[in-house]
């Protein structure tokens, strides 16, 4: 049996090491691949036999490699992948691909971020390619699931990656297989199973079907198939809807027993939907119709409420409707797992029931894993609405709080001029904006802090704001060491502070002595110095404004240094 873990890593290691100490004459001797190695050499290098100069990056070869590293992490202890060698010869050819950009490639391609190292061999550089056992399913660029037997990779359908799953690690419950048979499925599930498998445009029967969705057990469900699709038993999520929080119970909905958890899911969102109405959004001679919170942002915040919800507790999940507040609330049993906290929802990753929440994502109902709680965020910024509030409360239960409304006009008229469009949707561009709209600069800890990523992936989602645009201009610009705003893009954004006096957007591109003191100690909180030229450009205000204020405070908060053009101001210390 395999190992696992560091001790797994650690054998892959020594064994990489030891087959490329026995290079010979440019070749590895005696070379024998197995469900754990496999040698590859570059895919798209070679035209008409010749082996052409390698490149940095190459898309083809990425892309054959992200299906490999598919393949290894659904494998048993995962494996190494050797590329720049020969399979069937041994002959070392090398490879010139830069490590960090093929793993972004694989993981863009697959989401499993493999690890590389590079190797100099008989002259050439190698790649060893360490992938890990994966939690859950893989699907490699071609939506396959296959797993390495012997020296190849072979399909295999998802019920019995779970079983074997389960029998490896003996973990996650609702892998297991139930005392229950596909014949105790409601209809209304089957009629949601058959709809949503049929927008592939491939016909499944009902054995073929259980299978897709990986809850199959031989002639049983799993225990998250017969969760999921046979009758409950008791109410698994109930929707309570209100005037005003604290005020009158204008209705309750509480699912039929009988039915499954995935008749309930859709009972609730059936009703919520008639609850969280449309709005109109005039634009010029177009009118948008818009739902006061984002359908997309509620089904998210319910699907995880019972996805990740603490199934041992009898509680329902309870969603709340308050009506004149456009406020959606969501609580489930159970505290955060995996190391989730509130401050690092977006960055982590843990299902507490990894076979269910693969089943939900097999049905198309959740996207990869993590990446529905991000395009939640996103779909509430771009309407200039609050990010939602997702927090642990005693109990212990995780509430998600979303306060949608009438969105805000001009921010979504900002959103709807970034350029290119895809841009549009990209949750880290969103988390920029909505900062931006409030505070006058961003550098790169405050984006880490905001996006919930370490300075690498901070000073990427930065680049990418960097080379957006809007109205032919950047978006953002740099300032010293922080970036701000384009003055083309607080043209579009300079009349938010009179949409909204509570959340006070754009406050800082004011003349309000108040607005631009708060201006000077956010920027002395990350400086030890402020100019009049600094706080001009980030206020967007004249220099005589500028200075006026910042004479205000000194003696109050700020000191003067220096004299003339080198003059500054700095937080006063050691204040009592």
């Amino acid at each position: 049996m395999p190992a696992s873990g560091l001790q797994r890593r650690r054998e892959l290691q020594d064994m990489v090491r030891g087959l490329l100490a026995a290079e010979q004459d440019g070749y590895l001797p005696q070379i024998q691949e197995k469900e754990g190695l496999d040698f590859k050499e570059e895919a798209g290098r070679r035209i008409r036999g010749q082996l052409e100069p390698g490149q940095s990056q190459n898309q083809v070869a990425a892309t054959k490699l992200a299906d490999e590293v598919a393949c290894f992490a659904n494998t048993k202890g995962g494996g190494v992948l050797i590329l720049g060698v020969e399979d069937k010869t041994g002959r070392i050819l090398g490879t010139a691909l830069d490590e960090e950009w093929l793993r972004q490639a694989v993981h863009k391609a697959v989401d499993v971020a493999p690890s590389i190292a590079a190797h100099t061999v008989g002259g050439q550089r190698v790649l060893a390619i360490y992938v890990a056992e994966s939690p859950t399913v893989v699907e490699d660029t071609s939506d396959r699931i296959r797993w390495r037997v012997a020296d190849r990779c072979v399909p295999v359908d998802r019920s019995e990656w779970w079983i074997h799953r389960q029998e490896a690690l003996n973990v996650d419950v609702m892998a297991a297989e139930s005392s229950t048979m596909p014949s105790a499925i409601t209809s209304g599930s089957w009629k949601i199973l058959k709809d949503q498998f049929a927008k592939d445009g491939e016909p499944l029967d009902e054995r073929q079907a259980l299978q897709r969705l990986g809850v199959l057990r031989g002639e049983y469900l799993s225990i998250a198939g017969e969760l999921l699709l046979t009758p409950a038993g008791r109410t698994l999520v109930e929707l309570t809807t209100f005037d005003l929080p604290g005020g009158q119970v204008t209705n309750r909905l509480l699912p039929d027993a009988d039915q499954s958890l995935l008749d309930q899911l859709e009972t609730i969102q059936t009703a919520l939907d008639i609850a969280n109405d449309h709005m109109t959004l005039e634009q010029g001679f177009t009118h948008r119709s818009i739902r006061r919170v984002p359908r997309s942002a509620a089904r998210e915040a319910i699907l995880n409420g019972l996805i990740h919800r603490d199934w041992d507790s009898q509680e329902p999940t309870e969603v709340r409707w308050f009506d004149l507040d456009s406020m959606l609330e969501v609580r489930s049993p159970g505290a955060f797992t995996g190391g989730v906290t509130s401050e690092n929802i977006l960055a982590e990753r843990h299902a507490r029931y990894p076979a269910l929440a693969d089943a939900f994502r097999a049905l198309g109902l959740v996207e990869k894993e993590g990446l529905g709680v991000d395009r939640m965020y996103q779909a509430m910024i771009v309407l200039g609405h609050r990010i939602p509030h997702i927090v642990e409360t005693a109990g212990p239960h995780v509430e998600t709080t979303l306060v949608g409304g009438e969105p805000v006009r001009s921010v979504v008229e900002f959103v709807d001029a970034i350029r290119p469009t895809e841009r549009q949707r990209d949750p880290r561009l969103a988390w920029i904006l909505d900062h931006l709209f409030h505070h006058a600069f961003i550098d790169v800890p405050r984006a880490g802090r905001i996006l919930h990523r370490d300075p690498q992936g901070a000073e990427v989602a930065l680049r990418v704001a960097t080379q957006t645009s809007v109205n032919g201009a950047s978006l953002l610009v740099p300032y010293d060491d922080v970036w701000v705003l384009s003055p083309t893009a607080r043209e579009l954004v300079a009349h938010l502070k009179m949409v909204d006096p509570i959340r006070k957007f754009f406050r800082y591109g004011s003349t309000d002595p108040q607005d631009l003191r708060k201006t000077v100690d956010e920027w002395l909180a990350s400086h030890s110095s402020m100019s009049t030229k600094d706080l001009a450009e980030l206020g967007g205000v004249s220099r005589n404004t500028a200075q006026k204020v910042l004479n205000e405070l000194e003696g109050l908060s700020v000191e003067r240094v220096g004299s003339g053009r080198s003059t500054a101001y700095k937080k006063i210390t050691g204040e009592l």
